[in-house]
């Protein structure tokens, strides 16, 4: 199924991510965004003090503006903990 009429063969492969700072980024957005699933937009935003371009960037896992600390920081304001471990 093919609803857009794109030719799927000439997609390009995603990039691999092997960063482990960017691994971080995302195993912590990801668990932000579980969090706050059930969560109103404007709720989110109020709690966090985020622009609603940069929740957007967050849910688009765009995240190249965002530190590991200002995710962490967003999941402590939605009322979460977290630890990384380092090794």
């Amino acid at each position: 199924m093919n609803p857009f009429k794109i030719n799927i063969t000439e997609l390009k492969e995603s990039k691999k991510v092997t960063d482990e700072r960017e691994l971080i980024k995302i195993d912590l957005v990801a668990q932000f965004l579980k969090k706050s699933a059930k969560m109103e937009t404007n709720e989110i935003l109020e709690k966090t003090g985020l622009h609603k371009a940069d929740l957007s960037r967050i849910r688009a896992f765009n995240l190249d503006r965002f530190t590991i600390d200002k995710i962490v920081g967003l999941l402590i304001d939605i009322g979460y903990s977290t630890k990384i471990k380092v090794m």
